[in-house]
Parts: C-alpha cells; sequence; structure tokens
C-alpha cells in the first residue's frame, strides 16, 4: 500500500539573489568533491550523504577531466585539504570569478585572497570554533564553543566575513575566523580554515595514536580507550558537536545555492520522526530459555529487539526461526576475550569468520550488524602497526555491515571520574554525534561498515546502581532530539545477565517511546533503513524562472518512508505548489531547526519525478 506523501514547510534563511547566477541547464550532480590520495577529502562524501545531499560527484583534483570548462558546469566545488599547484590555484580563482560557488577544507595559503583572508603564518592545533548565529548563514545552529580536531591556520580578514570564530580553548579568542564567507568576482567563496572532515572522523572514532594501546585501565582494548587523557571535552556532549559542524556545512550549501538553484535533501531519520531507538541485548552465556522473557516483554511494547550470542550450543534454530519472524533480529556476538588486552588482526579474523560459518550452518543466517564480546577492538593492522579502524576494515572484509563497539562504559578506569561524560539526564554522545555514519580509515577512506553508537549501556549504570539514571540518559537525549534539534539515534543495551536491573527502567523507556510516537528497531532494520537513504540520488536539477525539477532515484525498499527536503523559499520568491510523477500534493507546515524546507515522504525503490513551482 503507498503512504501518503507528506510536505511540512519549516523556517529558513532568506538569502540575497542580487547577484546570483540563475540557469536553467540540468547538471546530473550540481556538486563537485575534489579530492587527493591524502588529506581526508573522500569521507566528504559521507559527511554529504549524513546531511541529505545525495547529489555529488567526487573526483581527484590531479585528473585530466577537471579542468576549468569542467568545474563551470557544477554549482559548487567543494574543494578538501590538499597542496595545490599553480595551475590549479588558476582554474579555482577563475573558477569563482566568473561566478562560481567555492568551499574548501583548510586551503592552500596560495588561494587565500579568493577567501578574503591573508595568512597570519600562526596556525592553531586542537581548538575550538563559535559560530556567529547572527550571521544569517549559520541560523539555527548552537553558539556554543565546539571542539575540533587537527589544525587550523590563522587568518585576518580581508574582505571577507565571518561565519565562526576560531578559538584557542573553549573560552578564549584567537582572535582569527574559523569559517569565512567572501564575495570575489562574480562568485562566492567559504573557507572552513581547519579540516572539517578530518575533525569529523577523529571526533567521532578518537584518537589514532591510541589505537591499539591500553589507556583507560578497564581490561581489554576497546574503543572507549581512544577518547582517554582528555580527547573529547565531555561538557559538549549534549551538544553533538560533531553533528553542529556538519549541520554548518548544509548551512554553508543552502547559502551558495541562492546563486544557482534550490537543491533537495534527504532527512536524518525514517519518515519524518525527528528520533530513533535502536535496542540490542548480549546474549552471553546463556540461552533461550533465559531470553524468552525478555523478548515477550519487548514484543508486547511494540518493539523490536537484536540479540547478540555466543553460545549457539544453547539456542535452537527454532527459537531463532521464531523471533526473527516477528520482527527481531538474531546476530552473533564474536568471543576474543583470550586476548582481550592484545587483540591481534589474524586472531580476530579467525574468530569473525569462524562464528559467521557457524552462524550460516545452523541458522541460516548471513551477520549483518555486530558487538563484540566485551567490546573488544582490534587496533593494529596484521604487521602490527596502528590502525584505529582495524576492527571495521575486519568486519567489513567478512560482511559485517554495522559495528556498535563503541559504548558508553567507563567505571572503575585511571581516568578521572566519568571520563566518557556526565551520567543521567545530562549524559550525551561523547562520539560528538547521534548519527550513524561509516568508519574511515587512518588516511579518511571510507569503511564500508557504519558505526552506531551505544549511548545508553546497562552495565554502567547497574554498576552505579543507579536505575534512574539509566532511565533518565534515555529520557535526556530523546528530549534533546525532539526538542532542541539536537538529533540522535539513541543505542541502548540492555543485557539479559543484567535484566533483573534493567527491566523496570527499560519498560520506562519504551513507554516514553510509545508516547512520543518513536519506534524501537533492531540494528538490522536501521541498517536497511540507511543503505536505503544513502544509496538514493537525485539527478536532473534544473531551475528555470520559478519552477524547480528535478528526479528522485531509488532502487532499495524499506517499511519506512523516505524523506525529500526542498526550501520552501528562493530569493525572495515562496513554495506554492508541489507535484510529484504528476499529482498536486497539499502542503502542510512545521518547523525543524531554523531553517525553511517542504518535507515530502515517499517509498523507496522507485524513481519520482517533482515539479516545485514558486511565486512572489
Amino acid at each position: 500500500m503507498k503512504k501518503n506523501i507528506l510536505i511540512s514547510v519549516l523556517i529558513a534563511i532568506t538569502l540575497s539573489c542580487s547577484e546570483s547566477r540563475i540557469t536553467s541547464t540540468i547538471s546530473p550532480f550540481p556538486i563537485l568533491v575534489l579530492t587527493s590520495d591524502n588529506g581526508f577529502g573522500e569521507y566528504t562524501g559521507e559527511i554529504l550523504r549524513a546531511e541529505g545531499y545525495n547529489e555529488f560527484s567526487t573526483d581527484q583534483l590531479s585528473d585530466a577531466k577537471v579542468t576549468i570548462d569542467y568545474l563551470s558546469g557544477f554549482d559548487i566545488v567543494i574543494l578538501t585539504e590538499m597542496p595545490l599547484t599553480e595551475q590549479h590555484v588558476e582554474m579555482l580563482d577563475t573558477y569563482v570569478k566568473n561566478g562560481g560557488n567555492l568551499v574548501a577544507f583548510r586551503p592552500d595559503k596560495k588561494i587565500c585572497n579568493i577567501f578574503g583572508m591573508t595568512d597570519l603564518g600562526q596556525p592553531l592545533n586542537d581548538g575550538y570554533i563559535a559560530i556567529d548565529v547572527n550571521s544569517g548563514i549559520a541560523k539555527g545552529i548552537t553558539n556554543e564553543t565546539l571542539q575540533f580536531h587537527g589544525t587550523a591556520d590563522k587568518y585576518e580578514l580581508n574582505g571577507a566575513k565571518t561565519i565562526a570564530d576560531l578559538f584557542i580553548d573553549a573560552h578564549t579568542k584567537s582572535g582569527s575566523p574559523a569559517v569565512v564567507a567572501n564575495s570575489y568576482g562574480k562568485g562566492h567563496a567559504i573557507a572552513f580554515t581547519y579540516n572539517l572532515p578530518k575533525n569529523i572522523i577523529y571526533t567521532r572514532q578518537g584518537n589514532p595514536e591510541s589505537a591499539g594501546i591500553e589507556k583507560d585501565g578497564i581490561v581489554g582494548l576497546r574503543g572507549m580507550d581512544l577518547f582517554t587523557d582528555g580527547w573529547i571535552d565531555t561538557s559538549k556532549n549534549t551538544l553533538n558537536q560533531a553533528d553542529e559542524q556538519m549541520h554548518l556545512l548544509s548551512k554553508c550549501l543552502d547559502y551558495l545555492s541562492a546563486n544557482t538553484k534550490p537543491l533537495p535533501r534527504l532527512w536524518y531519520f525514517p519518515d519524518t520522526l525527528k528520533c530513533l531507538v535502536v535496542l540490542d541485548n548480549d546474549g552471553e552465556d546463556n540461552g533461550e530459555k533465559d531470553f524468552e522473557p525478555q523478548f515477550e516483554d519487548v514484543d508486547s511494547m511494540g518493539a523490536k529487539m537484536t540479540i547478540y550470542i555466543y553460545a549457539l550450543d544453547k539456542v535452537s534454530k527454532a527459537w531463532v526461526d521464531k523471533w526473527v519472524a516477528k520482527g527481531h533480529e538474531v546476530a552473533a556476538h564474536p568471543n576474543d576475550t583470550e586476548e582481550a588486552e592484545n587483540p591481534t588482526w589474524i586472531r580476530m579474523d579467525s574468530i569473525l569468520g569462524d562464528i559467521k560459518g557457524q552462524f550460516a550452518s545452523k541458522y541460516g543466517l548471513t551477520i549483518r550488524t555486530n558487538v563484540n564480546h566485551w567490546f573488544v577492538w582490534c587496533g593494529r593492522n596484521e604487521d602490527g602497526s596502528q590502525n584505529f579502524a582495524a576492527e571495521a576494515i575486519l568486519e567489513a572484509k567478512h560482511g559485517i555491515e554495522m559495528d556498535a563497539n563503541y559504548a558508553f562504559y567507563d567505571m572503575k578506569s585511571n581516568q578521572p571520574e566519568h571520563y566518557l561524560g556526565s551520567l543521567g539526564t545530562n549524559q550525551g554522545n561523547y562520539t560528538g554525534s547521534g548519527l550513524v555514519m561509516k568508519y574511515a580509515d587512518p588516511k579518511g577512506k571510507i569503511v564500508n561498515v557504519y558505526q552506531r553508537y551505544t549511548a545508553i549501556y546497562d552495565q554502567q549504570y547497574n554498576e552505579s546502581k543507579d536505575p534512574e539514571g539509566f532511565y533518565n540518559s534515555f529520557k535526556g537525549l530523546m528530549d534533546r532530539s525532539l526538542n532542541d534539534g539536537i538529533y540522535s539515534i539513541i543505542g541502548v543495551k540492555s543485557h539479559n545477565n543484567e535484566y533483573y536491573f534493567s527491566k523496570k527502567p527499560l519498560m520506562k523507556m519504551l513507554t516514553y517511546a510509545n508516547e512520543k510516537g518513536i519506534p524501537v528497531w533492531t540494528a538490522l532494520n536501521l541498517l536497511n533503513f540507511l543503505k536505503m537513504k544513502d544509496e538514493a540520488s537525485f539527478t536532473n536539477i534544473s531551475w528555470t524562472v520559478n519552477h524547480l525539477t528535478f528526479t528522485l532515484n531509488s532502487t532499495l525498499k524499506h517499511s519506512s518512508g523516505l524523506t525529500i527536503m526542498i526550501p520552501s523559499s528562493y530569493c525572495g520568491k515562496i513554495l506554492k505548489r508541489v507535484t510529484t510523477n504528476g499529482q498536486e500534493i497539499p502542503i502542510f507546515l512545521k518547523q525543524v531547526k531554523g531553517s525553511e524546507y517542504a518535507f515530502v515522504t515517499v517509498e523507496g525503490g522507485a524513481d519520482y519525478t517533482f515539479q516545485v513551482d514558486y511565486r512572489n
């Protein structure tokens, strides 16, 4: 049965179109990302997909086809960090002067004039930024300082407008900008003076120099060891500070698109939800009779759960088939705890391969999501060299597509108390993100495994003897996602072994989710939705006078809808009508995070042609 198509119109920034380069040219992709072999540029594509801009192409700047004529076919060019030749400098200069729109991450100083800046020659490492919400570009983003990892170059303004200031620490201005906007010739340019994709990776995945090293004194190498020694400013956990910086990039793209044509995006969540919950359970040494009461409780609440098991001899195929048929997920719980203090590539590879084969043989199931026993995290390559994504790379090798080994647990560590952040209502996401995105390797290359953070962990609160804190941490994350635009996919782990502790607060969580209309999914269901969302693309985007047309291409299906976001105003004109495949759709008004869009929800697995009419 077809889903009803929904539209919600939200409040956005009004942009000047006095110098707009209005065009009716149909381009397959309006955004071009220019990368190199190094510099973390490839991960820009993952950021764009997370933000819903599934309308970009990626090329290496060194490719012979990348000429001024080629660049001129794109509305917006994103230049990732890399050294530039004089030929590149001339080409980019000409592109912007002729009316192009350029975004750059830590640009080569040879083109700082394009961005209206003068180099001060004093880089700053691991600082903060503070976004100017009054700049007209960044409305709706937090004005609190946000941490970044990496190096920022210091500049003074030479015609540019500041979008965000660079801070030495959380409270001290550096006197230089972190993000600027500039008009240059007929075009426009925005520079992040630091490497945004590198920062997002390091914020979400931790310190690569800590890979494969015991750091927190808790037995076993885990992803949490990567966040020790003050790597993350936990006072910022409730802000989702990596996500806020990605939202800032989106604001910049919306701003620049006022010079070309409005760009559609995809919404973060299924349908028009503003939050989502994923529930999982580690089976440990238990069997199906132990699991049954918890599954019955969860199922009675309309929720679904993933269970990760390693005691396969205690779980029958009939039991697995019963609960899988009800919409729950049964997956493996790889156990490399024998070498937990020094997990090696070779043994972890063997562990993953063995349990994958056992699951396929006994249950006829393919393992697609994963949590390791004790969250053991391999942080070294086969040759012993450090690699904070080694575990994810091994999982990709074995066909695992989603990992949840990053979790909130810091009990009895050698670090300052609660080094991963506050408990209870103010517990946030220490990864700086409530979104589920793919891992990256140490060079910023995308690893085809989604990182799903486990925020609400029963063992942390059980050992703290704090059942109310267990519930309140969940409620805090959900309330901020629903009410404050601090969007989160909330991962909850409720061990069967600890159900004596977690049953009451877990039932309160499921009740609260039901009251708020937020579904509770398995990890596999989320994976399938994200694959649908990331696979979809926008093509044939065209703007002629007051009419926007585009096609949404989608081949993957899901029980939940795919939502398109269309700017509700453009160049002083207001969206008046939307048709999908020739059918006019009524417009409903809603508001999200200070920006103005029309929301259109469709089923995945089909192509849709949209026409959007704007009027004075």
